[in-house]
């Protein structure tokens, strides 16, 4: 009976955090409106070397995008930061360093999120009122500071794996799969330790993109896509 109530216990443990749908610990959008027939695609890491070829792909397809944001790549590619919200994009707070919360202490959480969002607003102008954590896990911690600092919780329910070794054409095809009416896509624009590059992310955004217009479904901005206002997740 101990053993059981240990796995039972350690599964919602699990599901509570992990989870990218569970609303468990707080409120967490993992998916927008339905009744516009539209995704929205966003880029998680960044920014990163990469960074620049996917604002180039966006701008030639006229197509907006949220990019949550590492505090520590925006100290290192200020200037890439500032194009996304020159290029219109809306922008998120991905921690400074990209921890994941359930392993640290509530004090190195709000550290986290808040000095990423200091980095963030000191470099670009704006302060993001989207997030996104680590890896999506999410604790009791990460929801009280999420709240002082006027952070929505945005997960996403299409991914493109693209932290995987796969091909630009494979990253395409599992998004295109899995993809519907008022899904959030998950994609990265750098890597979180910076030992890999995106170029088959780059590769396969023009296949996404072009494979959304053919099923008729808008890449719209997360805030629409949500059913927000435009001044509630850029100010």
């Amino acid at each position: 009976m101990g053993s059981a109530s240990l796995l039972a216990g350690a599964a919602a443990i699990y599901h509570a955090t992990y989870s990218v749908r569970s609303q468990w610990l707080g409120r967490t959008d993992w998916r927008g409106r339905t009744d516009l027939q539209a995704v929205a695609l966003t880029f998680d890491d960044g920014p990163g070397p990469d960074t620049q070829s996917i604002l180039d792909v966006l701008a030639e397809h006229k197509v907006c995008a949220t990019f949550f944001m590492i505090g520590c790549h925006v100290e290192s590619f200020p200037q890439t930061a500032r194009r996304i919200v020159a290029y219109g994009h809306e922008i998120g707070n991905h921690s400074y360093s990209h921890p994941i919360y359930l392993y640290r202490s509530a004090r190195e959480t709000r550290r986290q999120l808040e000095r990423a969002q200091d980095v963030v607003a000191a470099a670009t102008g704006v302060s993001p009122k989207v997030a996104r954590p680590p890896c999506g896990v999410r604790t009791p911690a990460y929801f009280r500071v999420a709240g002082e600092l006027g952070l929505r919780t945005v997960q996403w329910d299409v991914a493109g794996f693209d932290w995987k070794d796969r091909s630009g054409e494979q990253i395409a095809h599992d998004v295109l799969r899995k993809v519907r009416a008022g899904s959030i896509v998950l994609l990265h624009d750098c890597d979180s330790e910076r030992k890999r590059d995106r170029k088959e992310t780059v590769a396969a955004l023009p296949l996404i993109i072009e494979g959304l217009q053919a099923r008729r479904l808008r890449i719209m901005p997360l805030r629409k896509l949500l059913g927000e206002k435009e001044d509630k997740l850029a100010a």
